[in-house]
């Protein structure tokens, strides 16, 4: 048999419908200038952690076209030649403009996301020798992965088969502990 059964009644819900929507995979390149002593040059570098500070915020600029805002905070870990460490954060605002024909419609709201931010690498992109001080520049790279949907709350009417079963209990942990199961009798059986 395909498809499902017949309904046990017609429902109308209310949600938020998307109408549109797109997503933007993309690496960001965050650029550090780290002041090195000559006799002490950087090593390695090593991306430890990115993390949103505002945003992400969107808006409709024109007809078609939605803006996203976001803010955030990228830290790079600094080895040094003689094996002392250094952390870095700089705050970097990324400005994006998509296209959304549907954008701007009455009714349509826009939102957008990012479930996904990721700190990839970070090395040393190059090195220069003035006034005694290596100025070193660190490239940071950042994924960035971006959801933007156009929305509106409506009612819509469905076929519904009930309201859904009671969910079965959850299994407690009572304990972090093994379990401890010795064999009976404690002695071996023995043979007469």
């Amino acid at each position: 048999m395909y498809g499902c059964p017949p309904p046990t009644e017609i429902v109308c819900i209310a949600v938020d419908k998307i109408y549109d929507e797109c997503k933007n995979v993309q690496v960001e390149t965050i650029e550090f200038t780290f002041e090195a002593d000559p006799e002490n040059p950087v090593e390695d570098v090593i991306c430890l952690n990115v993390e949103i500070v505002a945003g992400p915020t969107c808006e409709v600029v024109n007809s078609g076209r939605v803006r996203v805002t976001t803010t955030f905070s990228t830290t790079v870990r600094v080895i040094l030649q003689d094996g002392t460490t250094e952390d870095l954060t700089q705050e970097t605002t990324v400005i994006k403009t998509f296209n959304m024909p549907r954008a701007g419609e009455n009714g349509l709201v826009v939102v957008c996301d990012i479930p996904f931010l990721e700190c990839l690498q970070a090395f040393v992109q190059s090195e220069e020798l003035e006034y005694g001080v290596l100025n070193t520049t660190i490239i940071a790279c950042v994924g960035k992965y971006t959801v933007l949907r156009l929305l509106a709350n409506v009612q819509l009417m469905i076929p519904a088969y009930g309201f859904c079963p009671e969910p079965p209990d959850c299994e407690e942990v009572l304990s972090e502990c093994p379990d401890f199961s010795p064999q009976w009798p404690p002695y071996p059986v023995q043979s007469r």
